[in-house]
């Protein structure tokens, strides 16, 4: 054995590699902004075709709810947390893993779409059920502008076909 295995043999021999805990952590903060979990667990891939896929993670889809940002847009994130659908988050990443090129295949529509060019990780914690009591009516205020603005969207296309 060289000597820089047995320094590094030797350094880290009493230490135990442990992994990235699955569950979200719980906030009591209300965020300006929540987000909705839409979709979890969307295998994500390296490649145009989704043939290679990156095993160390999943794919997040979140809704924000914002009903004062004009254009809705979903946010596709990589996670190594377990999320499920209508789970309200906070918007947390780590930056310490960056996440190259990738593709995925949409839940909806099951065609292939570029997922990011370059992404941090997504770490969001779930908003507290005694949170999400305490600002039932904010939620449920949120809920219906988004509520109405879609239904004014809906109403705009029917208009144009």
């Amino acid at each position: 054995m060289g000597k820089l295995a047995e320094l590094i043999k030797g350094k880290f021999k009493d230490r135990h590699i442990t992994e990235p805990d699955p569950n979200p952590s719980v906030t009591d903060q209300m965020p300006t902004v929540p987000y909705r979990v839409l979709y979890t667990n969307i295998p994500f891939y390296s490649d145009t075709e989704c043939k290679n896929e990156v095993a160390e993670a999943k794919i997040v889809i979140l809704e924000a709810l914002d009903p004062d940002e004009p254009y809705k847009e979903l946010d596709i994130a990589p996670t190594l947390k377990n999320y499920k659908p209508g789970q309200l988050v906070t918007w947390t990443s780590n930056n310490k893993k960056l996440w190259e090129e990738s593709w995925y295949k949409h839940p909806e529509t099951g065609q292939i779409e570029q997922a990011w060019t370059f992404h941090v990780g997504f770490t969001g914690e779930l908003i507290s059920e005694r949170t999400l009591k305490e600002n039932k009516e904010i939620l449920e205020e949120i809920e219906a502008k988004l509520a109405a603005q879609a239904e004014q969207e809906q109403q705009g296309k029917q208009r144009i076909h």
